[in-house]
């Protein structure tokens, strides 16, 4: 039942992300050359104590060229903190082939056990403006979740993000797919088969 109640959820929230054009935010802005690297350290929010092992993932996105308002992936990374709970982007090499008309890149965060940065599905455009990262000391508080019920309602928050940009399934971000098999399996859903290789 409970197993039943989280796929449900996450399958709600994709539809409802899938629903329909973006529209567009104050906060977008075009990419800028060399405004990384991002980086910055993840911490627990009631101890201030460093998290490793938390999936930051960037992303980038253009608006279509057919269809107005709608938003279309143009590259995504991803990188765990280490045991310091620090993280690190270099994004040089990927911003150089970025398609133009890219908008700067935004920041999705998450941990098992806590809730996703953004704490709120923050859809369109998806996650949080990465440019709080280019500056040297920035950190990022993940709240801790205990209770079944709000550890599945963060798990699906951070799904609702990646399905919004196009992540999800999240098959070129081999770990964060890794990540969110063992939280489905940590909520009691059955193992997911892992996604054939593209080609096929």
């Amino acid at each position: 039942m409970a197993t039943t109640r989280v796929l449900i959820r996450a399958a709600a929230l994709t539809l409802l992300v899938s629903a329909g054009p973006a529209s567009a935010q104050d906060d977008d802005l075009p990419l800028r050359p060399s405004a990384g690297p991002y980086r910055g350290v993840v911490v627990d929010d009631k101890t201030g104590q460093p998290l490793p092992s938390a999936v930051v993932i960037i992303l980038w996105q253009r608006l279509d060229d057919q269809i107005q308002g709608l938003r279309r992936l143009a590259g995504a990374r991803e990188v765990f903190t280490n045991e310091n709970g620090e993280f690190l982007h270099e994004v040089g090499s990927v911003e150089g082939r970025l398609p133009p008309g890219t908008f700067a890149p935004r920041i999705v965060i998450f941990r098992p056990g806590y809730a996703a940065l953004p704490s709120r599905p923050q859809l369109f455009p998806p996650g949080v403006p990465a440019a709080r990262f280019a500056e040297a000391g920035a950190s990022a508080r993940l709240k801790p979740v205990t209770d079944y019920e709000d550890r599945s309602e963060a798990f699906n928050t951070f799904i609702a993000m990646l399905s919004a940009a196009q992540l999800f399934p999240p098959t070129e971000l081999p770990e964060t797919s890794e990540l969110i098999r063992f939280e489905l399996e940590s909520l009691g859903a059955r193992p997911m088969k892992p996604a054939p290789p593209s080609g096929r």
